[in-house]
Parts: C-alpha cells; sequence; structure tokens
C-alpha cells in the first residue's frame, strides 16, 4: 500500500514543469524568484489550511468529511465549466 501511495503522489508532479513555465513565462524577469516563491507560499499556505480542516472535520465525522470533499471537488468542476473559454464555431468553408 506504502507503494501505491507514493505512485498515486507522484502523478501529481506530472503537471510542475508546465505550471512553472506558466508562471515564468507571466512574471517580470526581475521579479521571477520572488514570484515563483510566492507562488508556492501561497498554495502551500492553502494546502495545510486544508489539511487541518479535513483532520477536523475527520474527527466530527468521516462521512461528513467524504461528503464535503465530495462537493468541493464538485463545485470545483462547475467552476472550471462554466469559465472554460470555448473557441468560437468556425464557418464551413
Amino acid at each position: 500500500m506504502l507503494v501505491l501511495a507514493f505512485a498515486v503522489r507522484g502523478l501529481k508532479e506530472f503537471g510542475e514543469p508546465a505550471r512553472k513555465a506558466l508562471i515564468i513565462g507571466h512574471s517580470p524577469a526581475e521579479r521571477r524568484g520572488r514570484t515563483i516563491g510566492a507562488y508556492y507560499l501561497i498554495r502551500d499556505l492553502i494546502v495545510t489550511v486544508g489539511a487541518f480542516f479535513g483532520a477536523a472535520l475527520w474527527r466530527c465525522n468521516p462521512q461528513l468529511n467524504f461528503l464535503i470533499a465530495a462537493c468541493v471537488g464538485a463545485l470545483g468542476t462547475v467552476c472550471y465549466v462554466l469559465t472554460l473559454k470555448r473557441p468560437a464555431p468556425q464557418p464551413a468553408t
């Protein structure tokens, strides 16, 4: 199970080079290091707060924890779909 958990956790790293390139591409050259550092600080603070919130929910009720996580995931999916920019249809040639 530990090997499986390690492999699943490693899947997260597939998007890392593209994400970092996107951050670098949108940051001013003279502030790239600070921009990357600020991104990772903000991301890790959010993840840490989420972990503590999940632990508190788990102590209250594991089923509630799962239900809230599923709702947040569904809400995120809906927000993504609603804000997705679709290309305009091209006229037939």
